[in-house]
C-alpha cells in the first residue's frame, strides 16, 4: 500500500512541473512572452546577418591599410540604417578653406538628423582642424530612403600647397561616426 501512495505523490509532482519553453502554455502571459523572445526586427536579422558574413569570411579578403596604399576610405559603423556617400572635396586656394559636400540617406524613421557635429580633421602639417568649439553642424529634417545633401567647412586655415590629401576626416551624422581617410582636395 506504501508502494501505491508513493507512486501516486511522485505522479502528481510529475504532473505539477511547469512545461518547458517549446511546449504551448495557456497562459496569454507566457504565449507573449515567448514570441517576443522568437521575434526579431529586420534590422536585428540585417546585423546579425552581417556580423556572422564578417566572422566567416577569410582574413585574406579584408583590406589592410598600409602606408603605401592611398586608396581614400570611409568608415560607416551605421550603415544598416544610414548610407553615405561623398560628393566632393573643394579646397579654395585664396581662403585656404575646404568644404566637404556630401549626400546621407536615412533608412530609419522620419526624424531631425544633424549632421557635421564633433567634426575633427588633419591636415599634412598634422594640424588639428576641430569643429568641436564651432558650431559647423547642421539639422535636416529627413523623410526615411530620401537623400539629403550637405556641405561641412573644416574650421581653419589648410595650406594648398602643402595639402594635397587630408589623411584623416570624421565627424557625426545623428549618432553615428562617419570616418573617411586619404581624402582628396581639389583645390581651386
Amino acid at each position: 500500500m506504501k508502494k501505491v501512495f508513493y507512486i501516486l505523490i511522485a505522479l502528481m509532482f510529475v504532473s505539477a512541473m511547469p512545461e518547458t519553453a517549446s511546449a504551448q502554455s495557456d497562459d496569454p502571459y507566457e504565449q507573449h512572452t515567448l514570441k517576443a523572445r522568437d521575434n526579431t526586427t529586420k534590422r536585428e536579422k540585417k546585423v546579425s546577418r552581417k556580423k556572422r558574413e564578417e566572422q566567416q569570411a577569410p582574413a585574406a579578403t579584408k583590406t589592410q591599410k598600409t602606408p603605401e596604399n592611398n586608396e581614400m576610405t570611409i568608415s560607416n559603423p551605421c550603415d544598416e540604417w544610414l548610407d553615405f556617400e561623398l560628393v566632393s572635396v573643394v579646397g579654395g586656394k585664396g581662403t585656404q578653406t575646404v568644404k566637404i559636400t556630401g549626400r546621407f540617406i536615412n533608412h530609419d524613421l522620419n526624424k531631425e538628423i544633424q549632421v557635421g557635429h564633433n567634426l575633427l580633421a588633419y591636415d599634412n602639417d598634422g594640424v588639428e582642424h576641430n569643429g568641436w568649439t564651432y558650431s559647423y553642424s547642421d539639422s535636416f529634417k529627413t523623410i526615411t530612403d530620401v537623400p539629403v545633401k550637405f556641405v561641412i567647412e573644416i574650421p581653419g586655415k589648410i595650406n594648398p600647397s602643402t595639402t594635397k590629401v587630408l589623411p584623416v576626416v570624421s565627424f557625426d551624422i545623428d549618432e553615428c561616426r562617419i570616418e573617411m581617410r586619404n581624402v582628396t582636395i581639389n583645390w581651386k
